[in-house]
């Protein structure tokens, strides 16, 4: 075997079919490679997205539900929950909610929406919104 590769055929054939099916099978292994590797970070960014807009929409949760059964509720009973009570527990939700949240997540949901405060404003709304149908 060692002796066809050393004849010129053999060298000819090395030269001209095998070397360039390893160059394009080299590629095309190279091409393939780096699509799985895009595929998996890609996959991987989105997890992290969707783990930090989760962690993000259970701290406005938690801050809603919170103010409801500290505050709001006491009020409710009292029949001293108006407009200024309102203001006092969605800007204290707000705070507790920025408060859960980590710097990393707060930081994300600026590139995803461009406004923390302003989409932190509306998830309130929409959780105080669902615990009054609950009540």
């Amino acid at each position: 075997m060692v002796e066809f590769f050393d004849s010129e055929i053999g060298r000819a054939l090395v030269t001209t079919v095998i070397l360039p099916v390893i160059t394009i099978v080299g590629g095309m292994l190279v091409v393939f490679l780096k699509k799985k590797a895009s595929e998996i970070t890609k996959r991987i960014e989105n997890e992290t997205i969707q783990n930090y807009v989760n962690q993000a929409n259970e701290a406005v949760l938690q801050a809603v539900d919170y103010m409801f059964q500290t505050y709001v509720d006491s009020l409710k009973k009292k029949g001293e929950f108006g407009p200024e009570a309102q203001k006092h527990a969605f800007e204290e939700a707000k705070k507790i909610a920025l408060s859960l949240l980590t710097q990393e997540a707060k930081d994300l949901l600026q590139q995803l929406y461009n406004d923390v405060n302003l989409w932190l404003d509306t998830k309130i709304e929409q959780a105080v919104k669902q615990n009054k149908l609950l009540q």
